[in-house]
Protein backbone atom coordinates (compact mmCIF):
# COMPACT_ATOMS: atom_id res chain seq x y z
CA UNK A 1 0.00 0.00 0.00
CA UNK A 2 1.32 3.32 -0.77
CA UNK A 3 0.45 6.43 1.21
CA UNK A 4 0.32 10.17 0.39
CA UNK A 5 -0.08 13.25 1.70
CA UNK A 6 0.70 13.44 5.47
CA UNK A 7 3.50 11.49 5.19
CA UNK A 8 4.96 11.74 1.58
CA UNK A 9 5.53 13.99 -1.27
CA UNK A 10 8.14 16.46 -0.50
CA UNK A 11 9.88 18.68 -3.11
CA UNK A 12 13.73 18.59 -3.95
CA UNK A 13 14.65 20.82 -1.38
CA UNK A 14 17.37 21.51 1.39
CA UNK A 15 15.77 22.26 5.11
CA UNK A 16 18.03 22.92 8.05
CA UNK A 17 16.64 20.94 11.21
CA UNK A 18 16.84 21.14 14.26
CA UNK A 19 17.02 17.25 14.97
CA UNK A 20 15.85 16.07 18.88
CA UNK A 21 18.41 13.76 19.32
CA UNK A 22 21.64 14.92 16.93
CA UNK A 23 23.33 17.93 16.38
CA UNK A 24 21.93 20.75 14.37
CA UNK A 25 22.27 19.30 10.41
CA UNK A 26 20.97 19.31 6.91
CA UNK A 27 18.03 17.07 5.87
CA UNK A 28 17.63 16.56 2.28
CA UNK A 29 14.04 15.37 1.43
CA UNK A 30 13.30 14.04 -1.94
CA UNK A 31 10.09 13.78 -3.43
CA UNK A 32 9.26 9.55 -3.03
CA UNK A 33 8.94 7.64 -5.81
CA UNK A 34 6.84 4.44 -6.27
CA UNK A 35 9.56 2.59 -4.76
CA UNK A 36 8.65 -0.21 -1.85
CA UNK A 37 11.76 0.47 -0.06
CA UNK A 38 14.13 3.57 1.09
CA UNK A 39 17.29 2.83 2.48
CA UNK A 40 18.73 6.25 4.53
CA UNK A 41 22.96 6.82 4.72
CA UNK A 42 24.72 8.12 7.18
CA UNK A 43 27.73 10.53 6.03
CA UNK A 44 30.78 11.76 7.08
CA UNK A 45 30.69 15.35 8.37
CA UNK A 46 32.46 16.68 5.27
CA UNK A 47 31.10 18.65 1.84
CA UNK A 48 29.86 16.76 -1.16
CA UNK A 49 29.97 17.83 -5.02
CA UNK A 50 27.87 21.17 -5.39
CA UNK A 51 26.74 21.40 -1.74
CA UNK A 52 27.06 24.78 0.42
CA UNK A 53 27.20 23.61 3.70
CA UNK A 54 30.44 23.41 5.77
CA UNK A 55 32.34 20.45 7.59
CA UNK A 56 31.03 19.67 11.22
CA UNK A 57 27.83 18.53 11.76
CA UNK A 58 26.39 15.36 10.42
CA UNK A 59 24.36 14.96 7.73
CA UNK A 60 21.44 12.37 6.70
CA UNK A 61 20.50 11.91 3.09
CA UNK A 62 17.41 9.78 1.76
CA UNK A 63 17.87 7.89 -1.35
CA UNK A 64 14.94 5.75 -2.90
CA UNK A 65 16.35 1.73 -4.35
CA UNK A 66 14.62 -0.28 -6.00
CA UNK A 67 12.12 -2.60 -4.03
CA UNK A 68 13.89 -5.98 -3.15
CA UNK A 69 11.74 -8.60 -5.46
CA UNK A 70 9.79 -11.19 -2.81
CA UNK A 71 10.45 -14.19 -5.53
CA UNK A 72 13.48 -13.00 -7.64
CA UNK A 73 17.01 -14.51 -5.94
CA UNK A 74 18.12 -15.96 -3.14
CA UNK A 75 20.28 -14.98 0.32
CA UNK A 76 21.67 -17.92 2.31
CA UNK A 77 19.25 -20.42 3.03
CA UNK A 78 16.88 -22.56 1.37
CA UNK A 79 13.19 -19.99 0.36
CA UNK A 80 13.21 -17.22 -1.75
CA UNK A 81 14.22 -14.48 -0.86
CA UNK A 82 14.59 -10.23 -1.32
CA UNK A 83 16.76 -10.05 -4.28
CA UNK A 84 18.91 -7.36 -1.78
CA UNK A 85 20.89 -8.69 0.67
CA UNK A 86 21.38 -6.75 3.81
CA UNK A 87 24.33 -6.95 5.83
CA UNK A 88 24.01 -4.63 8.79
CA UNK A 89 26.82 -3.71 11.37
CA UNK A 90 27.09 -1.35 13.94
CA UNK A 91 29.27 1.15 12.21
CA UNK A 92 26.81 0.42 9.59
CA UNK A 93 27.62 3.02 6.35
CA UNK A 94 24.60 1.47 5.16
CA UNK A 95 22.02 1.72 7.58
CA UNK A 96 18.88 0.05 6.03
CA UNK A 97 15.45 1.66 6.96
CA UNK A 98 12.51 0.01 5.43
CA UNK A 99 9.23 1.79 4.68
CA UNK A 100 6.16 1.97 6.32
CA UNK A 101 3.66 -0.54 5.34
CA UNK A 102 0.26 -0.61 6.90
CA UNK A 103 -0.52 -4.39 6.47
CA UNK A 104 2.82 -5.54 7.63
CA UNK A 105 2.04 -3.82 11.15
CA UNK A 106 -1.40 -5.15 11.20
CA UNK A 107 -0.77 -8.66 10.48
CA UNK A 108 1.41 -8.58 13.81
CA UNK A 109 -0.73 -6.98 16.10
CA UNK A 110 -3.74 -8.50 14.91
CA UNK A 111 -2.32 -12.08 14.39
CA UNK A 112 -4.50 -14.94 13.52
CA UNK A 113 -1.95 -17.51 14.90
CA UNK A 114 0.71 -17.38 17.71
CA UNK A 115 3.48 -19.69 19.02
CA UNK A 116 5.77 -18.80 22.01
CA UNK A 117 9.45 -20.06 21.81
CA UNK A 118 10.88 -20.72 25.75
CA UNK A 119 7.27 -21.31 26.94
CA UNK A 120 7.67 -23.05 30.11
CA UNK A 121 5.42 -24.21 32.99
CA UNK A 122 8.35 -23.26 35.49
CA UNK A 123 7.21 -20.91 38.08
CA UNK A 124 9.41 -17.73 38.19
CA UNK A 125 10.25 -18.12 34.35
CA UNK A 126 9.53 -15.53 32.04
CA UNK A 127 8.68 -18.08 29.60
CA UNK A 128 6.16 -19.21 31.86
CA UNK A 129 4.76 -15.52 33.02
CA UNK A 130 3.44 -15.27 29.31
CA UNK A 131 2.65 -18.21 28.79
CA UNK A 132 -0.12 -18.40 31.78
CA UNK A 133 -1.21 -14.83 30.92
CA UNK A 134 -1.89 -15.72 27.53
CA UNK A 135 -3.75 -18.98 28.00
CA UNK A 136 -5.63 -17.29 30.95
CA UNK A 137 -6.52 -14.30 28.18
CA UNK A 138 -7.56 -16.71 25.61
CA UNK A 139 -6.07 -16.10 22.03
CA UNK A 140 -8.57 -16.42 19.40
CA UNK A 141 -6.67 -17.98 16.77
CA UNK A 142 -3.99 -21.45 17.27
CA UNK A 143 -1.89 -20.81 20.12
CA UNK A 144 1.32 -23.10 19.70
CA UNK A 145 4.03 -23.84 22.47
CA UNK A 146 7.57 -24.29 21.92
CA UNK A 147 10.01 -25.77 23.73
CA UNK A 148 12.60 -28.85 23.31
CA UNK A 149 12.58 -29.98 26.86
CA UNK A 150 8.66 -29.96 27.40
CA UNK A 151 6.08 -31.94 26.26
CA UNK A 152 3.49 -30.33 27.74
CA UNK A 153 2.88 -27.15 29.45
CA UNK A 154 -0.10 -26.31 31.46
CA UNK A 155 -2.36 -28.91 29.74
CA UNK A 156 -1.47 -28.10 26.39
CA UNK A 157 0.95 -29.81 24.15
CA UNK A 158 3.92 -28.68 23.27
CA UNK A 159 6.40 -28.94 20.25
CA UNK A 160 10.36 -28.96 20.19
CA UNK A 161 10.63 -26.44 17.21
CA UNK A 162 8.97 -24.06 14.62
CA UNK A 163 9.02 -26.30 12.14
CA UNK A 164 7.53 -29.24 13.80
CA UNK A 165 4.20 -26.60 14.30
CA UNK A 166 1.24 -27.83 11.91
CA UNK A 167 0.98 -24.78 10.20
CA UNK A 168 3.47 -21.54 9.77
CA UNK A 169 2.48 -19.31 12.82
CA UNK A 170 2.10 -15.56 12.16
CA UNK A 171 3.46 -13.89 15.10
CA UNK A 172 6.30 -15.70 16.94
CA UNK A 173 7.25 -14.57 20.69
CA UNK A 174 10.75 -15.58 21.64
CA UNK A 175 11.04 -15.95 25.16
CA UNK A 176 14.49 -16.90 25.53
CA UNK A 177 18.02 -14.94 25.91
CA UNK A 178 19.63 -12.75 23.62
CA UNK A 179 22.39 -15.24 22.26
CA UNK A 180 20.36 -17.49 21.83
CA UNK A 181 17.44 -15.67 19.75
CA UNK A 182 19.63 -15.50 16.79
CA UNK A 183 19.13 -19.29 15.58
CA UNK A 184 14.98 -18.64 16.13
CA UNK A 185 15.42 -15.42 14.40
CA UNK A 186 17.04 -17.89 11.01
CA UNK A 187 14.06 -20.43 11.29
CA UNK A 188 11.56 -17.56 11.40
CA UNK A 189 13.30 -16.79 8.14
CA UNK A 190 13.16 -20.19 6.56
CA UNK A 191 9.57 -20.38 7.48
CA UNK A 192 8.57 -17.33 6.36
CA UNK A 193 6.82 -16.04 9.50
CA UNK A 194 5.28 -12.39 9.00
CA UNK A 195 6.39 -10.94 12.64
CA UNK A 196 8.15 -11.51 15.68
CA UNK A 197 8.09 -10.13 19.20
CA UNK A 198 11.78 -10.51 20.65
CA UNK A 199 11.25 -10.05 24.72
CA UNK A 200 15.00 -10.51 25.85
CA UNK A 201 17.15 -7.64 27.00
CA UNK A 202 20.95 -7.99 26.16
CA UNK A 203 20.84 -5.79 22.68
CA UNK A 204 21.93 -2.39 22.06
CA UNK A 205 21.35 -0.76 25.76
CA UNK A 206 23.89 -2.98 26.90
CA UNK A 207 26.72 -1.47 24.80
CA UNK A 208 28.95 -2.10 21.57
CA UNK A 209 28.25 -6.39 21.64
CA UNK A 210 24.90 -6.21 22.12
CA UNK A 211 24.05 -3.52 19.54
CA UNK A 212 26.10 -5.73 17.18
CA UNK A 213 23.85 -8.40 18.45
CA UNK A 214 21.03 -5.98 17.59
CA UNK A 215 21.94 -5.47 14.05
CA UNK A 216 22.40 -9.45 13.01
CA UNK A 217 18.80 -9.39 14.81
CA UNK A 218 17.58 -6.90 12.17
CA UNK A 219 19.67 -7.92 9.03
CA UNK A 220 18.48 -11.45 9.90
CA UNK A 221 14.60 -9.74 9.44
CA UNK A 222 15.17 -7.91 6.75
CA UNK A 223 16.42 -10.63 4.63
CA UNK A 224 13.56 -13.53 5.54
CA UNK A 225 11.33 -10.55 4.91
CA UNK A 226 9.76 -10.15 8.37
CA UNK A 227 9.02 -7.30 11.25
CA UNK A 228 10.55 -7.41 14.53
CA UNK A 229 8.78 -5.78 17.83
CA UNK A 230 11.92 -5.19 20.11
CA UNK A 231 14.07 -6.16 21.18
CA UNK A 232 14.15 -5.81 25.04
CA UNK A 233 10.33 -5.48 25.22
CA UNK A 234 7.16 -7.34 26.57
CA UNK A 235 5.42 -7.02 23.04
CA UNK A 236 1.68 -6.63 22.08
CA UNK A 237 -1.90 -6.60 24.08
CA UNK A 238 -4.84 -6.79 21.88
CA UNK A 239 -8.58 -7.35 23.09
CA UNK A 240 -9.66 -7.50 19.59
CA UNK A 241 -7.93 -10.78 18.75
CA UNK A 242 -7.12 -11.63 22.59
CA UNK A 243 -3.91 -11.70 22.31
CA UNK A 244 -2.25 -10.61 25.70
CA UNK A 245 2.01 -10.77 25.76
CA UNK A 246 1.69 -8.54 28.52
CA UNK A 247 2.48 -10.45 32.32
CA UNK A 248 -0.87 -10.63 33.97
CA UNK A 249 -4.26 -11.98 33.34
CA UNK A 250 -6.23 -9.67 34.81
CA UNK A 251 -6.64 -7.49 31.28
CA UNK A 252 -10.11 -6.18 30.18
CA UNK A 253 -11.26 -8.19 27.34
CA UNK A 254 -13.56 -4.98 25.91
CA UNK A 255 -11.64 -3.75 22.63
CA UNK A 256 -12.01 0.37 22.63
CA UNK A 257 -10.32 3.26 20.76
CA UNK A 258 -7.34 3.69 22.71
CA UNK A 259 -3.98 3.21 21.58
CA UNK A 260 -0.99 3.46 23.63
CA UNK A 261 3.04 2.29 22.79
CA UNK A 262 5.86 1.98 25.20
CA UNK A 263 9.24 1.74 25.36
CA UNK A 264 8.85 0.76 29.01
CA UNK A 265 7.79 -3.01 29.70
CA UNK A 266 6.42 -3.08 32.88
CA UNK A 267 4.59 0.62 32.14
CA UNK A 268 2.82 -0.62 29.32
CA UNK A 269 1.48 -3.06 31.91
CA UNK A 270 0.87 -1.13 34.21
CA UNK A 271 -1.34 1.29 31.75
CA UNK A 272 -3.02 -1.02 30.92
CA UNK A 273 -4.40 -2.17 33.84
CA UNK A 274 -5.05 0.80 35.25
CA UNK A 275 -6.91 2.42 32.58
CA UNK A 276 -8.58 -0.66 32.48
CA UNK A 277 -9.90 -0.12 35.67
CA UNK A 278 -11.08 3.32 35.28
CA UNK A 279 -13.28 1.93 31.95
CA UNK A 280 -10.56 3.45 30.19
CA UNK A 281 -10.32 0.05 26.69
CA UNK A 282 -7.75 0.00 24.20
CA UNK A 283 -7.58 -0.99 20.47
CA UNK A 284 -4.16 -2.29 21.22
CA UNK A 285 -1.09 -1.81 23.79
CA UNK A 286 2.39 -2.19 22.15
CA UNK A 287 5.92 -2.65 24.21
CA UNK A 288 8.45 -2.08 21.60
CA UNK A 289 11.57 -1.42 24.14
CA UNK A 290 14.84 -0.42 21.61
CA UNK A 291 12.54 -0.28 18.88
CA UNK A 292 15.33 -1.72 16.37
CA UNK A 293 12.85 -2.24 13.69
CA UNK A 294 9.28 -1.16 14.17
CA UNK A 295 10.04 1.75 16.21
CA UNK A 296 7.81 4.45 17.87
CA UNK A 297 7.29 6.32 14.14
CA UNK A 298 6.40 3.24 12.64
CA UNK A 299 3.38 2.16 15.24
CA UNK A 300 2.36 6.02 15.88
CA UNK A 301 1.71 5.79 12.15
CA UNK A 302 -0.08 2.43 12.01
CA UNK A 303 -2.53 3.50 14.75
CA UNK A 304 -3.18 7.19 13.26
CA UNK A 305 -4.00 5.40 9.80
CA UNK A 306 -5.74 2.34 12.18
CA UNK A 307 -9.59 3.24 12.20
CA UNK A 308 -10.44 1.82 15.19
CA UNK A 309 -7.94 3.82 17.43
CA UNK A 310 -9.77 7.20 17.98
CA UNK A 311 -6.40 8.33 20.95
CA UNK A 312 -3.73 7.77 20.44
CA UNK A 313 -0.86 7.56 23.48
CA UNK A 314 2.82 7.33 24.41
CA UNK A 315 5.31 6.76 26.95
CA UNK A 316 8.91 7.77 24.82
CA UNK A 317 11.60 7.72 26.66
CA UNK A 318 13.68 9.03 23.11
CA UNK A 319 13.96 8.79 19.28
CA UNK A 320 16.48 8.28 16.72
CA UNK A 321 14.49 10.51 14.05
CA UNK A 322 13.52 13.73 15.01
CA UNK A 323 12.18 15.09 12.11
CA UNK A 324 10.34 11.90 11.18
CA UNK A 325 8.61 11.78 14.30
CA UNK A 326 7.52 15.81 14.28
CA UNK A 327 6.10 14.90 10.78
CA UNK A 328 4.43 11.46 12.25
CA UNK A 329 3.11 13.55 15.33
CA UNK A 330 2.20 16.36 13.37
CA UNK A 331 -0.08 14.34 11.05
CA UNK A 332 -1.98 12.17 13.85
CA UNK A 333 -2.90 15.24 16.26
CA UNK A 334 -4.57 16.67 13.35
CA UNK A 335 -6.99 13.99 13.22
CA UNK A 336 -6.92 11.94 16.56
CA UNK A 337 -6.24 13.14 20.31
CA UNK A 338 -2.51 12.28 21.27
CA UNK A 339 -1.03 12.07 24.67
CA UNK A 340 2.63 11.90 25.08
CA UNK A 341 4.38 10.54 28.54
CA UNK A 342 8.04 11.58 27.50
CA UNK A 343 11.16 10.99 30.47
CA UNK A 344 14.48 11.87 30.40
CA UNK A 345 13.98 15.58 31.48
CA UNK A 346 16.71 15.52 33.78
CA UNK A 347 20.67 13.91 33.73
CA UNK A 348 19.58 11.07 36.09
CA UNK A 349 16.92 10.02 33.90
CA UNK A 350 18.62 10.67 30.62
CA UNK A 351 21.32 8.15 31.98
CA UNK A 352 18.35 5.95 32.74
CA UNK A 353 16.76 5.30 29.51
CA UNK A 354 20.06 4.73 27.80
CA UNK A 355 21.01 2.21 29.69
CA UNK A 356 17.07 0.99 29.46
CA UNK A 357 16.45 0.84 25.64
CA UNK A 358 19.75 2.42 24.79
CA UNK A 359 17.38 5.75 23.67
CA UNK A 360 19.29 8.91 23.55
CA UNK A 361 16.98 11.40 25.53
CA UNK A 362 17.53 14.82 23.77
CA UNK A 363 17.04 18.21 25.09
CA UNK A 364 14.08 19.17 26.84
CA UNK A 365 13.22 22.35 25.47
CA UNK A 366 13.33 20.50 21.93
CA UNK A 367 10.89 17.90 23.12
CA UNK A 368 8.40 20.52 24.34
CA UNK A 369 8.46 22.70 21.60
CA UNK A 370 7.68 19.97 19.50
CA UNK A 371 5.23 18.70 21.18
CA UNK A 372 3.65 22.36 21.38
CA UNK A 373 3.70 22.71 17.58
CA UNK A 374 2.22 19.30 16.89
CA UNK A 375 -0.88 19.69 19.19
CA UNK A 376 0.13 17.05 21.39
CA UNK A 377 -1.01 17.00 25.40
CA UNK A 378 1.87 16.47 26.95
CA UNK A 379 1.83 14.61 30.68
CA UNK A 380 4.69 13.67 33.29
CA UNK A 381 3.60 10.27 34.75
CA UNK A 382 1.04 7.71 34.92
CA UNK A 383 -1.43 9.02 37.13
CA UNK A 384 -1.70 11.92 34.89
CA UNK A 385 -1.52 10.14 31.44
CA UNK A 386 -4.96 7.85 33.14
CA UNK A 387 -6.66 11.41 34.27
CA UNK A 388 -6.12 12.46 30.91
CA UNK A 389 -7.75 9.48 28.61
CA UNK A 390 -10.36 9.73 30.99
CA UNK A 391 -10.93 13.17 30.31
CA UNK A 392 -10.67 12.59 26.82
CA UNK A 393 -13.20 9.32 27.18
CA UNK A 394 -15.57 11.67 28.84
CA UNK A 395 -15.39 15.43 27.49
CA UNK A 396 -13.62 15.22 24.48
CA UNK A 397 -10.97 17.65 23.15
CA UNK A 398 -11.44 21.56 24.63
CA UNK A 399 -14.62 20.78 26.44
CA UNK A 400 -14.42 24.90 27.66
CA UNK A 401 -12.54 26.16 30.52
CA UNK A 402 -14.56 27.87 32.65
CA UNK A 403 -15.67 25.53 35.56
CA UNK A 404 -18.59 26.00 38.75
CA UNK A 405 -16.46 24.90 41.68
CA UNK A 406 -19.01 23.71 44.80
CA UNK A 407 -19.02 22.17 47.93
CA UNK A 408 -19.42 22.05 51.65
CA UNK A 409 -16.84 24.57 52.79
CA UNK A 410 -15.27 27.86 52.65
CA UNK A 411 -12.02 26.69 52.01
CA UNK A 412 -12.61 24.45 49.73
CA UNK A 413 -13.55 27.09 47.33
CA UNK A 414 -10.72 29.29 47.98
CA UNK A 415 -8.39 26.55 47.87
CA UNK A 416 -9.47 25.33 44.17
CA UNK A 417 -9.95 28.62 42.77
CA UNK A 418 -6.49 29.27 43.02
CA UNK A 419 -5.48 25.40 41.49
CA UNK A 420 -8.06 26.48 38.90
CA UNK A 421 -6.41 29.95 37.63
CA UNK A 422 -3.00 28.38 37.90
CA UNK A 423 -3.50 25.50 35.27
CA UNK A 424 -4.69 28.19 33.09
CA UNK A 425 -8.82 27.75 33.89
CA UNK A 426 -11.16 30.40 34.13
CA UNK A 427 -13.57 30.60 37.54
CA UNK A 428 -16.05 33.46 36.61
CA UNK A 429 -19.14 34.96 38.16
CA UNK A 430 -22.59 33.57 37.92
CA UNK A 431 -24.67 34.54 35.29
CA UNK A 432 -27.96 36.93 37.27
CA UNK A 433 -30.42 34.70 36.32
CA UNK A 434 -28.86 31.77 37.65
CA UNK A 435 -27.38 33.38 40.97
CA UNK A 436 -31.25 34.47 41.52
CA UNK A 437 -32.57 31.10 41.68
CA UNK A 438 -29.58 29.72 43.71
CA UNK A 439 -30.27 32.39 45.95
CA UNK A 440 -33.46 30.89 46.51
CA UNK A 441 -33.10 27.23 46.41
CA UNK A 442 -29.81 27.86 48.97
CA UNK A 443 -31.77 29.78 51.63
CA UNK A 444 -30.12 29.05 54.71
CA UNK A 445 -27.50 28.99 57.21
CA UNK A 446 -24.06 28.46 56.10
CA UNK A 447 -24.39 28.33 52.39
CA UNK A 448 -22.95 31.13 49.86
CA UNK A 449 -23.77 31.77 46.44
CA UNK A 450 -21.46 32.49 43.92
CA UNK A 451 -18.27 30.74 42.63
CA UNK A 452 -17.20 29.07 43.98
CA UNK A 453 -20.37 27.81 45.29
CA UNK A 454 -20.89 26.72 48.88
CA UNK A 455 -23.50 24.68 50.16
CA UNK A 456 -22.77 24.48 53.66
CA UNK A 457 -21.94 21.26 54.12
CA UNK A 458 -21.21 18.17 52.30
CA UNK A 459 -24.75 17.03 52.30
CA UNK A 460 -28.02 18.29 52.48
CA UNK A 461 -31.88 17.87 51.83
CA UNK A 462 -31.84 15.92 48.06
CA UNK A 463 -34.14 17.72 46.84
CA UNK A 464 -32.09 20.88 47.38
CA UNK A 465 -29.37 19.52 46.45
CA UNK A 466 -30.61 18.27 43.31
CA UNK A 467 -32.09 21.58 42.31
CA UNK A 468 -28.66 23.39 43.39
CA UNK A 469 -26.64 20.97 40.95
CA UNK A 470 -28.87 21.56 38.43
CA UNK A 471 -28.87 25.50 38.28
CA UNK A 472 -24.88 25.41 38.55
CA UNK A 473 -24.58 23.31 35.62
CA UNK A 474 -27.00 25.39 33.62
CA UNK A 475 -25.71 28.57 34.60
CA UNK A 476 -24.33 29.79 30.61
CA UNK A 477 -21.13 30.86 32.39
CA UNK A 478 -20.67 27.18 33.05
CA UNK A 479 -18.53 24.89 31.14
CA UNK A 480 -18.11 22.03 33.43
CA UNK A 481 -19.35 21.31 37.31
CA UNK A 482 -16.86 20.50 39.85
CA UNK A 483 -17.99 19.05 43.30
CA UNK A 484 -15.74 18.03 45.96
CA UNK A 485 -16.89 15.22 48.22
CA UNK A 486 -14.92 13.72 51.16
CA UNK A 487 -16.17 10.09 51.41
CA UNK A 488 -15.19 9.42 54.88
CA UNK A 489 -17.18 12.71 56.30
CA UNK A 490 -20.10 12.08 54.17
CA UNK A 491 -20.06 8.17 54.70
CA UNK A 492 -20.33 9.27 59.13
CA UNK A 493 -22.93 12.04 57.87
CA UNK A 494 -25.66 9.80 55.87
CA UNK A 495 -23.88 6.04 55.60
CA UNK A 496 -23.34 4.45 52.40
CA UNK A 497 -26.96 5.43 51.07
CA UNK A 498 -26.75 8.82 51.29
CA UNK A 499 -23.64 9.16 49.73
CA UNK A 500 -24.48 6.74 46.90
CA UNK A 501 -27.65 9.63 46.90
CA UNK A 502 -25.21 11.91 46.15
CA UNK A 503 -23.61 10.19 43.10
CA UNK A 504 -27.49 9.69 41.27
CA UNK A 505 -28.12 12.89 41.41
CA UNK A 506 -25.04 14.17 39.76
CA UNK A 507 -26.13 11.40 37.28
CA UNK A 508 -29.06 12.93 36.87
CA UNK A 509 -27.65 16.41 36.36
CA UNK A 510 -25.23 15.05 33.77
CA UNK A 511 -27.36 13.38 31.09
CA UNK A 512 -30.07 15.94 32.02
CA UNK A 513 -28.40 18.98 31.17
CA UNK A 514 -25.53 18.22 28.86
CA UNK A 515 -22.98 19.74 30.84
CA UNK A 516 -19.82 17.80 32.31
CA UNK A 517 -19.89 16.62 35.77
CA UNK A 518 -16.61 15.86 37.72
CA UNK A 519 -16.61 14.76 40.95
CA UNK A 520 -13.68 15.13 43.48
CA UNK A 521 -13.79 12.45 46.07
CA UNK A 522 -11.38 12.69 48.50
CA UNK A 523 -10.94 9.33 50.84
CA UNK A 524 -9.31 10.52 53.92
CA UNK A 525 -8.72 7.28 55.13
CA UNK A 526 -5.26 6.43 56.54
CA UNK A 527 -6.07 4.25 58.92
CA UNK A 528 -6.68 0.58 58.70
CA UNK A 529 -10.16 0.61 60.24
CA UNK A 530 -10.89 2.92 57.04
CA UNK A 531 -11.36 0.29 54.50
CA UNK A 532 -15.30 1.03 54.53
CA UNK A 533 -14.61 4.17 52.97
CA UNK A 534 -11.81 2.70 50.04
CA UNK A 535 -14.45 0.13 49.50
CA UNK A 536 -17.13 2.68 49.07
CA UNK A 537 -15.25 4.98 46.94
CA UNK A 538 -14.29 2.55 44.65
CA UNK A 539 -18.26 1.37 44.27
CA UNK A 540 -19.44 5.25 43.57
CA UNK A 541 -16.66 5.65 41.33
CA UNK A 542 -17.46 2.55 38.85
CA UNK A 543 -21.23 3.65 39.30
CA UNK A 544 -19.91 7.58 38.29
CA UNK A 545 -18.29 6.76 35.70
CA UNK A 546 -20.40 4.61 33.70
CA UNK A 547 -22.61 7.12 34.38
CA UNK A 548 -20.73 10.01 32.44
CA UNK A 549 -19.56 11.64 35.50
CA UNK A 550 -15.42 11.99 36.00
CA UNK A 551 -14.18 10.98 38.94
CA UNK A 552 -10.56 12.57 40.38
CA UNK A 553 -8.75 11.67 43.99
CA UNK A 554 -8.12 15.12 44.40
CA UNK A 555 -8.50 18.61 43.29
CA UNK A 556 -4.77 19.24 41.75
CA UNK A 557 -5.13 15.70 39.34
CA UNK A 558 -9.16 16.89 38.22
CA UNK A 559 -7.84 20.59 37.51
CA UNK A 560 -4.45 19.47 35.57
CA UNK A 561 -6.51 17.10 33.41
CA UNK A 562 -9.18 19.62 32.49
CA UNK A 563 -6.19 22.04 32.27
CA UNK A 564 -4.70 19.74 29.84
CA UNK A 565 -7.17 17.97 27.36
CA UNK A 566 -8.31 22.50 27.25
CA UNK A 567 -4.72 22.81 25.16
Amino acid sequence: MHFEGAYGQYENRILPVQGIDFRPRQVHELKPISHDRIISRRFPATPQPGDNTTPGPPRIAFSFGHPPSRIEGRCPGDRPRPATCYNLTRTGEDVVRLDFRFEEIDAIINARSLAIVGASGKPLKFGSLFTASQLAFGFSGPLYLVNPSEKEIMGHPCYPDLASLPEVPELVYIAIPAYRSLDILRECARLGVKGVVLLAAGFREMGDKGAQLEMEAVSIARNGGFRIIGPNCFGIYNPRNRLTLLPGHDFSGVPGEVAFISQSGGFSAQVARMAGDLGIHFSAVVSYGNGADLNEIDLLRYFDLDPATRVISAYLEGTSDGRGLFEVLKAAASRKDVVIWKVGKSESSRRAAASHTGSLAGATSLWEGLFRQCGVIEVSGVDELCDVLLALKHLGRRPGRRILISGGGGGLGAYAGDLAEAEGLEVPLLHGDAESRLRVILDYPGASVGNPLDIGTPLIHLPLFEAAMREAALNPTTDALVFDLALNFALGLAGEAGVEAVADVLIKVRRETGKPVILVAYSRALRLGDMAVEELSRRVRDKLLSGGVLVYPSMPRAMRALSLVNR
